[in-house]
């Protein structure tokens, strides 16, 4: 995973991943949230589509967009301990200093981290995360565990925010035999 300032660099300005998901250089993630080519909907076999029916953008990308844009205001607001709003650009660049000067670097990675995970598939560059709803947190008990199964490293994780597993106090991770303990622990 990235650091902060590697998450917000991706969000930002360039999509450069990490080690083990190189991105490919290219504009920034909300960049690319903001400008994605034209989509139409397909109008029923035969038929003609009404003129002015097809949106100019995804619709869902652009609310993510604003989402994550607004939350990024509040949570430098957060930070500096000010009720002062700056434009949404200048406090996602402000958050990594922000976050090391209220000493709450390892919580801010995990909401930025969340942004930079919803961004990449919202774009379709990652595959979604899907809910273990048969399987119990091995930590927490809880029937809060998603995951992805991507070829390179299949994980789950829990969302249970009350979730704590081992010293760290954060919610569950599973990856590697951990995660197949977690597939067979299933209730009916």
């Amino acid at each position: 995973m990235n650091d902060l300032d590697g998450l917000v660099g991706d969000l930002l300005d360039r999509y450069n991943g990490d080690e083990q998901h190189p991105g490919d250089g290219g504009p920034g993630l909300l960049d690319r949230l903001d400008h994605l080519p034209l989509r139409t909907r397909q109008p029923p076999a035969g038929g003609h589509a009404p003129p002015g029916s097809r949106p100019p953008t995804s619709l869902e990308a652009v609310s993510w967009s604003e989402r994550i844009k607004v939350e990024a205001i509040g949570l430098d607001m957060q930070l500096r301990g000010s009720a002062r709003t700056q434009s949404w650009y200048r406090a996602l660049k402000a958050i990594p200093p922000g976050a090391e000067n209220a000493d709450r670097v390892a919580e801010v990675t995990r909401t930025v981290s969340r942004w930079h995970g919803t961004v990449l598939t919202v774009l379709g560059l990652r595959g979604p995360s899907v809910h273990f709803r048969h399987a119990l947190c091995l930590a927490c008990g809880q029937r809060t565990v998603y995951g992805r199964a991507d070829d390179d490293r299949p994980r789950a994780w829990c969302i249970n925010d009350a979730c704590e597993d081992g010293e760290a106090g954060q919610p569950a991770r599973y990856e590697g035999t951990r995660l197949y303990l977690l597939t067979e622990n299933r209730v009916s």
